[in-house]
């Protein structure tokens, strides 16, 4: 039977679909230019690898609230007609092969009411949700879109021109930047390997965890402990209404035992996430691969071998950490059967 490939995504507990075919590849939402003269919903601009890519916020464009931007969204860049275009979406859920047969067209509106109803062109139920598929074609079409949406009050961009999220933390700012940095640097290839670094602080020594394993950083709020627990699950903490587990990676560290910190570097873990506790989040930079030095003997000896190696920052030594070897330790799992 016929069937067709789909990338599902999130987008504040609704499900949408993509045609998987025009999907070039989904990032972490980068810094966005302001675009001066557009859409509403036409949010911004980066440089993918030296190719502009316009973003749309969908939320604007279905006439939604606007939303401060967080680190865990992402861009989905799709190409319709050659014309190229970013998605802000709040997860990439999956690909999927999708039986056309039972995608069902969607509820039927007055074709002459305003609204972005015409951006869906069928529905079709993916386990246990109901998930909307978008139409790639109309969405690249910017001139056509632009004439077809009046700017309402609710759909206003939610910050002025020449600004990107000005009521992010100034480690969520420089998150952003760095990512903006590094999508539009030359291919691999060209430039040579960046490993990309938060740099963080424990017990007054920098360390730097990949950009790779980090989803988002956010303040220490009301932890509430967890019985029958380990020493370094410290407890758990809501996070936009989930649950996140808080990990103190002191002991693993071999470092001395102190308060929880007041920041926390949230990581995935299969595909749960979890806190880790920190101090302070510093700054995020890429390195060359020259840049990082090998591990002294007595630094892996104390730290453990999830240490990668060291480098330069500030004046400081870093240790880099290899945080997802450190959080599969078999110590650190949590049994919630317990």
């Amino acid at each position: 039977m016929d069937s067709r490939p789909l990338l599902i995504f999130d987008l504040d507990g609704a499900r949408f679909a993509l045609d998987a075919t025009q999907v070039r590849e989904s990032v972490w939402l980068p810094e966005l230019t302001p675009v001066e003269e557009a859409p509403p919903w036409l949010v911004g601009l980066f440089s993918l690898r030296g190719r502009i890519i316009p973003v749309a916020d969908l939320r604007l464009r279905f006439g939604h609230p606007a939303r401060a931007y967080r680190p865990a969204d992402q861009v989905v860049v799709v190409e319709a007609e050659h014309l190229p275009m970013g998605l802000i979406v709040s997860e990439v859920i999956e690909v999927i092969d999708f039986l056309s047969a039972a995608i069902q067209p969607p509820p039927q509106f007055d074709a002459a009411a305003p609204g972005p109803a015409h951006l869906v062109v069928g529905e079709a139920r993916v386990h246990e949700h109901l998930v909307s598929l978008l139409d790639l074609s109309l969405l690249t079409r910017l001139s056509q879109l632009a004439e077809s949406t009046e700017p309402t009050e609710s759909s206003q961009q939610p910050t002025p021109a020449g600004h990107f999220c000005p009521d992010a933390t100034p480690e969520e700012r420089a998150l952003f930047r760095a990512r903006a940095v590094a999508l539009h640097e030359a291919p691999l290839e060209e430039q040579g390997v960046r490993l990309g670094l938060a740099v963080v602080e424990l017990d007054g020594e920098c360390f730097g965890v990949e950009l790779a394993a980090v989803q988002e950083f956010c303040d220490i709020v009301q932890v509430s402990p967890i019985p029958c627990c380990p020493p370094h699950i410290l407890g758990a903490m809501s996070l936009r209404g989930e649950l996140l587990t808080l990990i103190d990676p002191r002991a693993a560290l071999n470092l001395p035992p102190a308060g929880r910190g007041n920041k926390a570097v949230v990581a995935l873990v299969g595909e749960q996430a979890v806190g880790i506790a920190v101090d302070a989040v510093h700054d995020v930079v890429y390195l060359k691969q020259e840049e990082l030095q090998p591990p002294p003997a007595a630094l892996r000896e104390r730290c453990g071998a999830e240490i990668t190696g060291t480098a330069a920052y500030a004046g400081r030594t870093m240790t880099v950490l290899d945080l997802p070897a450190l959080l599969a330790r078999k110590e650190w799992s949590v049994d919630e059967h317990v």
